[in-house]
């Protein structure tokens, strides 16, 4: 009678374990679909305003034949970048463009070039918007991998801690990472 009543209480403990992992395991997983489609989404964004800033250049060389800059956007393509990276060499070329924009009178009225400098605008929120959504997911991600009991499950899976979008570290020592 003994024997069974350790062995149901051994079934009983076990089932219950069982259950806790795998509640915390999906509240993980939830969390890394949620990362994965904000990456997705900022991706997506990513291309669409690369490729209203080679319409927005087309534009400008229309207008400035002469206009020397703008190299980089070609090289950008062979690049191997991260989504970061991507989007801040992209903010670079945004920003020269802006400085041309503001000093060419031409340009500034030219309907073409401020219909697409509206849609880099709204391009640009989606963007802030979806690195929001990631952070706020890879925080909660984060919590889940470095705190107990949910580490546990972590350790079992070989989940690691993820870095922001902007690629920052909160535990590491470079401060420099935190710059604007």
């Amino acid at each position: 009678m003994d024997l069974i009543k350790l062995l149901l209480i051994i079934l009983i403990l076990s089932v219950i374990l069982i259950f806790a992992f795998c509640f915390i395991y999906n509240k993980i997983k939830v969390q890394i679909l949620k990362i994965n489609t904000a990456e997705s989404e900022i991706d997506e964004s990513l291309r669409i305003k690369y490729d209203l800033i080679t319409k927005i250049i087309a534009e400008i060389k229309k207008i400035d034949k002469d206009n020397k800059s703008f190299k980089d956007l070609d090289k950008l393509k062979d690049e191997e970048l991260s989504s970061f990276e991507f989007e801040r060499k992209l903010v670079d070329i945004e920003k020269e463009i802006y400085t041309i924009k503001n000093e060419n009178n031409q340009i500034q009225k030219n309907t073409a070039i401020n219909d697409l400098w509206y849609e880099i605008t709204s391009t640009n929120t989606k963007i802030k918007a979806g690195e929001k959504y990631y952070n706020e997911s890879t925080t909660l991600y984060n919590k889940l991998v470095t705190t107990y009991p949910s580490k546990l499950v972590a350790l079992i899976m070989k989940l690691e801690e993820k870095k922001y979008f902007d690629g920052k570290d909160m535990y590491d020592k470079n401060i420099k990472d935190f710059k604007i």
